[in-house]
């Protein structure tokens, strides 16, 4: 239904911008540059919402990559003319560019991510869905060497392992642990150099933003990215770690609550804390007590369900649970049966 609203919307914004130039002989060129602008809008029409866990990577991976010259970093990049999208495409102007990283030490000068929330499926299919994003960018390149193979390389990125998938590629050969904590390297199913990242596998400071990346993060973590932002000049760059710390805070807030409860009486630290990121902690320690206080009350249900063999309307009956709750509290009753 979206798919052809969203045609229907596009064919009407052409119609009305062809008829500027009825009567009007284009040039080639012209017309190239009217197609090119009407794919971008149908492109943006098409454009699916980034969550608000691929806002906080897409942060993460500026603030990670600003240190490196002539670094271009593309989001929903299509392959191909009328193609899937990869989340994000890394490309570097440098010939002889070295990352620090242990994360990206594999980069070459175009580099296709596919980040997985912490909630995301990882399988077999994401596997062969990138390498398939890979072969389409080299194969659907307008110049033969306009992407070299050699200059290609494929990362997933996502907070816990599968292990079910990593025991099978390990058993068929095509999984090689490093060495590394949590960088692991696919073989056998593509000559490209491809990685899957466990970011709550990485050890060190270097590695804190990464490993935060969850809804379970530590507050040493943390403070470790309170500390680079901190540390940090560059203006555009710090709010790159504004944005991505106001992320990990909704995520997290009873460990923001406590980190900003110890630090209450430090300027330099709660530099964090300013009017919008407050504003969006209280918001999410509002909505982390609703959800609280819901589960109690259903495990009070549950229990008095149980116990005295009541249905859900005597439990509700007993507890005097308001008539304009009791729609809500039996479907959440009802998912856990």
């Amino acid at each position: 239904m979206l798919y052809n609203h969203t045609h229907r919307v596009f064919t009407v914004c052409m119609m009305n911008k062809i008829t500027k130039y009825m009567g009007y002989q284009m040039t080639e060129q012209e017309k190239k540059q009217r197609i090119s602008e009407l794919r971008a809008e149908l492109k943006e029409l098409q454009s699916v919402p980034k969550s608000d866990w691929h806002t906080a990577f897409e942060a993460f991976l500026k603030f990670k990559m600003h240190k490196y010259k002539g670094i271009t970093i593309q989001t929903e990049v299509e392959i191909g003319t009328d193609a899937p999208r990869t989340d994000y495409l890394i490309i570097t102007e440098e010939e002889t560019q070295e990352f620090e990283e242990s994360i990206f030490k594999i980069f070459r000068k175009i580099n296709i991510i596919e980040y997985k929330n912490p909630h995301d499926t990882l399988n077999e299919r994401v596997i062969y869905k990138i390498i398939g994003y890979a072969d389409l960018l080299i194969g659907t390149a307008e110049h033969e060497d306009d992407v070299p193979p050699d200059d290609v390389t494929i990362s997933i990125f996502r907070a816990a392992k599968n292990r079910e998938l990593f025991n099978k590629l390990e058993k068929s050969g095509n999984l090689i642990n490093t060495g590394t904590p949590g960088i692991y390297y696919v073989i056998g199913l593509t000559k490209l150099p491809f990685q899957i990242v466990i970011t709550g596998e990485l050890e060190g400071k270097e590695n804190a933003s990464a490993r935060a990346l969850t809804d379970n993060a530590k507050e040493s973590d943390i403070e470790n990215v309170i500390s680079e932002l901190q540390d940090e000049q560059d203006s555009g760059v710090r709010e790159y770690y504004r944005m991505f710390l106001s992320m990990i805070a909704e995520k997290n807030p009873i460990v923001f609550e406590e980190i900003r409860r110890i630090n209450s009486m430090n300027p330099g630290r709660m530099i964090v804390f300013e009017d919008e990121m407050n504003k969006r902690l209280n918001e999410a320690l509002l909505k982390k007590e609703k959800e609280t206080t819901l589960e109690t009350t259903v495990d009070h249900l549950s229990d008095i369900m149980s116990k005295l063999k009541y249905s859900v309307g005597q439990a509700m009956d007993l507890l005097s649970i308001p008539q304009d709750q009791r729609e809500t509290y039996a479907k959440l009753i009802e998912q856990r049966a």
